[in-house]
């Protein structure tokens, strides 16, 4: 089905760490060549989707300081124009503890505007650790944030003040994600998936040595709560009180994506995806469709009712894919990479059924018995033709 996907690639100019979709429906990247003098510069810039011609037009940006990182992760708020971005300073102010990483900016046709106040997010001083993670409630009103370094921060918005105290995390953070109702959020590090409130910080749920299904030793990637409140999943369970999870094999030769029952803390299904680590991951607006990249530069899009993969694009970009975001619509995928590129991919109005399939199926053997047929009539017209 690849084929018949009409996708874009288009060249900006920096390697892409992290994209958002604005309330208008266009395409936040975040970026850069961090510190130094590498002469890429660190942005955040502004783009929106011609759907008609699948082009990417650049309509503001920001150019940051070449002393300080690049954007490592956003989130853009439910209400306001801004994005919340972690974007570490210069290495003598985080050696100093001064390291004011969590910033806003407003973002408008003309320009993006970094807000006066700044928070820091992140415990550790060295210049190796950054913010990995990071995601906005439903309602607008908390910022959470996982480091490298195991710091899980919770600041409220706009003041960006601490919520409760830092949460000491059993490892690196590699993904937080807030409920529907925004009481809870989802703490994933390598081998725990955390799920605690975020009236107090207090541990709600706890899970531990992750597997696959079949018992192969795993890790936690990545963890979304579900957000259609009309469908179900399997089991008649609410497709809001799920959650997904990522795991990877430790082999790192097979990735799968598992869901979860939060009312009963019991593993619905888990499915395998990919036969090479997820990088990246994304949920969609209606909450009808995940997306996943991969070691090995795919890009999977599945069913989030069934975890039944659509579509696959092999070969998406030539480096490491970086970030992933379905637009507002859910009408297209867009994909940033290492590389220096952002890809649009359009998604199909209507997506193959199991029925479809099976008539893709009997139509190919139809094809083949065809195909068999003439064979066989051209052997026997040459067969009567030398007698």
């Amino acid at each position: 089905m690849a084929s018949r996907v009409k996708r874009l690639t288009t060249e900006v100019g920096f390697p892409i760490s992290c994209i958002g979709i604005t309330l208008g429906n266009e395409v936040v990247l975040g970026g850069g060549g961090g510190p130094g003098g590498s002469g890429v510069q660190n942005k955040l810039a502004i783009y929106s989707i011609d759907s008609a011609g699948l082009k990417l037009k650049r309509v503001s940006e920001a150019i940051l300081s070449s002393d300080e990182d690049a954007p490592t992760c956003l989130a853009v708020h439910p209400t306001d124009s801004v994005v919340v971005s972690s974007i570490n300073t210069c290495k003598d102010a985080m050696q100093k503890g001064n390291n004011s990483n969590c910033r806003v900016f407003e973002l408008s046709k003309k320009s993006v505007k970094a807000r006066g106040k700044a928070a820091k997010t992140i415990c550790s001083t060295s210049d190796y650790d950054y913010q990995k993670c990071i995601a906005i409630d439903a309602l607008g009103k908390l910022v959470a944030g996982g480091s490298t370094d195991g710091t899980l921060a919770v600041v409220q918005y706009p003041s960006l003040r601490q919520a409760f105290p830092y949460v000491e995390a059993a490892g690196e953070v590699n993904d937080v994600d807030f409920n529907a109702s925004g009481k809870w959020l989802a703490v994933a590090t390598d081998n725990e998936l955390k799920v605690i409130s975020t009236k107090d910080g207090s541990l709600v749920q706890n899970i531990d040595g992750p597997r696959t299904a079949s018992g192969q030793p795993a890790v936690f990637r990545f963890a979304k709560f579900g957000t259609n409140s009309e469908s179900k999943v399997k089991g008649g369970i609410e497709a809001k009180s799920v959650l997904y999870t990522v795991l990877n094999t430790k082999s790192r030769k097979l990735a799968y994506i598992a869901m979860w029952d939060t009312k009963q803390w019991t593993r619905i299904a888990t499915r395998p995806v990919c036969q090479s680590a997820i990088t990246t991951f994304a949920l969609s607006p209606s909450g009808r469709l995940l997306a996943v990249a991969t070691a090995s530069l795919q890009i999977a899009i599945c069913d989030a009712y069934t975890l039944k993969v659509l579509l696959r694009v092999p070969a998406a970009h030539s480096f490491a894919i970086t970030a992933l975001a379905f637009d507002r619509d859910d009408k297209h995928l867009i994909s940033g990479s290492a590389d220096e590129t952002c890809q649009v991919l359009r998604l199909p109005e209507t997506w193959p059924t199991a029925l479809d399939g099976v008539v893709d199926l009997v139509m190919a053997n139809l094809r083949a018995v065809m195909i068999l047929i003439v064979l066989l009539i051209a052997i026997l017209v040459a067969l009567v033709v030398n007698s």
